[in-house]
């Protein structure tokens, strides 16, 4: 089962059943849930499972959309989607979002090169926790700390003014929620862009929360949500080109999934890791991205992201083509206020 979210103007959030190349309004069936959050928390998902409380709603749902409108559609005026799993309206921190680093050998190599070429010294923190979490030890586990500036497909990535250099990192996303004993669940698998200022973070590792978190968009989420009973994680292709004005100029492709993550235990290992230290909380729902096996390099992309660069990341199994531009983040007028 694929579920999205998608913005309809003057009315709001909306949740809707992929079924083909259409999109069942699961909203406008008596009033239903607007977000998967409601779907699971309040829709009887958290008892009976995500896929058998969207199935009750598909019976009275009528309203359907073109799947390709919504993927297409960038002006606010009409529908479009949004990221597929969030807070419910109002309360966007019912979503966590953390991620994983350091998980696939390509992208702990390349780091590792960045990291000696932007400060001419032999650092091996990137080699020596790819080698400590190969042998089973403690993960690299961070947050991006505001959810609200999680966007998703066709909605943009923001550039900080003093941006380094920008880059996409592709990356496969678990989403989880609790069941209604307490304990956790899988529910789907969507497709992610952590988005990094890798410039700073190869000048030093201890800028990597600043790498990470910026206003308006550091990383999107999306197309679409798949449920877990119909995805299968244990090998899956991505890739990512990058337009700059409307002509492909970098474009990387690697495996990533359960197979491909390089500690024992695989998934597992990071979650333990992971929900041990942060419980996932009643009524909140985690996306979990899981690592890159793509890193653009200065050799593949040497300016980095530049405003009005387009990114496509694409992802097998039926998640499909997460696509967000780079606009400009807008310098805070606030801080004229401080003096100095």
């Amino acid at each position: 089962m694929k579920l999205v979210q998608f913005i309809e103007p003057g009315d709001g959030m909306r949740l809707g059943l992929v079924i083909n190349d259409e999109v069942l309004d699961l909203t406008g069936a008596d009033q239903g849930p607007r977000t998967v959050h409601q779907l699971y928390y309040d829709g009887g998902g958290d008892e009976i499972g995500l896929v058998a409380a969207a199935q009750n709603l598909q019976k009275r749902a009528a309203r359907r959309l073109p799947l390709d409108a919504l993927l297409a559609n960038r002006n606010t005026h009409d529908p479009y989607l949004t990221k597929p799993v969030s807070g419910p309206p109002g309360h966007p921190h019912a979503l966590r979002v953390w991620l994983a680093g350091v998980t696939h050998e390509v992208s702990a190599k390349l780091r590792e090169i960045e990291a000696q070429q932007a400060t001419g010294e032999a650092i091996n923190v990137y080699d020596q926790k790819y080698r400590e979490v190969s042998g089973g030890g403690r993960p690299e586990l961070f947050a991006k700390g505001e959810p609200d500036a999680v966007v998703g497909h066709g909605q943009p990535i923001t550039r900080p003014t003093d941006t380094q250099r920008l880059v996409p990192e592709t990356e496969l996303v678990s989403v989880y929620g609790t069941k209604r004993q307490g304990r956790l669940e899988r529910l789907g698998y969507t497709g992610g862009n952590d988005a990094t200022d890798n410039g700073i973070e190869a000048a030093n590792p201890l800028n990597l929360p600043q790498a990470k978190n910026w206003a308006g968009g550091c990383a999107s989420l999306g197309p679409v949500l798949i449920t877990a009973d119909e995805y299968d994680d244990t090998e899956v292709e991505v890739s990512c080109r990058i337009l700059r004005d409307g002509q492909s100029i970098a474009y990387k492709k690697g495996p990533t999934g359960q197979n491909n993550l390089n500690m024992p235990g695989r998934l597992l290992h990071l979650e333990r890791h992971l929900f041990s230290r942060l419980p996932l909380t009643p009524r909140t729902l985690m996306a979990f991205y899981w690592g890159t096996p793509i890193v653009f390099a200065e050799a593949d992309l040497a300016t980095g992201l530049l405003d009005g660069d387009v990114m496509q990341l694409t992802f097998s199994g039926g998640i499909g083509v997460l696509e967000n531009p780079v606009v400009p983040l807008e310098e805070p007028a606030q801080l004229q206020g401080l003096g100095g």
